[in-house]
């Protein structure tokens, strides 16, 4: 990917997770780019195939196949609680696109839609595979990733709205609540 390429993707992300695909003109990234509207559409022919490209060049499903220090002699709440909070820091490392897709999913952008499916099912596999590795004992490992991913998205939202929050204790937080929705339902 050439420099401009990678320099215009940066800059889109941060004016549309701030101010929204529709706030954000072409004219404003090419002024925020030091660059010309022409090399904007050179790399991008629509705003469309710059949003999908902000979404698609991030490689989550990359970014996830990643090796977690989880204790093994660790209780399978120590070892849940640890894998949570990687994909909570996570969630906060990316919470640029993170902004972007949930506002624009709200606005029903079908770009984001779409992105939002597949990010989710790469999610899912990354949490699935994280579960497998180190807490093989689950009896139900779909729910538990399912309850997994649903609470850091109520952590990232709960950080949107509340944003002088301490994010290692919201995190610690939603962490310790999705280990005791498991333990009095009995799974863990």
């Amino acid at each position: 990917m050439s420099d401009q390429r990678e320099l215009i993707l940066d800059a889109a992300l941060g004016l549309m997770s701030t101010q929204g695909v529709p706030g954000t003109s072409m004219r404003q990234l090419a002024a925020a780019c030091g660059v010309q509207v022409a090399a904007i559409y050179h790399y991008f022919p629509s705003k469309d195939a710059l949003l999908r490209s902000v979404f698609e060049e991030r490689r989550y499903s990359a970014r996830l196949e990643l090796s977690v220090p989880v204790d093994p002699d660790g209780t399978v709440r120590e070892r849940l609680q640890r894998i949570f909070e990687v994909f909570w820091a996570g969630a906060l490392d990316e919470e640029p696109v993170l902004r972007l897709l949930l506002g624009e999913g709200v606005r029903n952008e079908p770009v984001a839609r779409t992105t939002g499916e597949s990010l989710l099912e790469v999610f899912q596999h990354g949490v699935r595979a994280l579960l497998d590795e180190h807490i093989p004992e689950l009896d139900d490992p779909q729910l538990v990733a399912e309850l997994v991913i649903a609470s850091v998205f109520s952590a990232f939202v709960h950080h949107l709205f509340v944003p002088d929050a301490d994010v290692v204790e919201l995190g610690r937080h939603h962490g310790e609540l999705v280990c005791g929705a498991l333990s009095a339902r009995g799974a863990i």
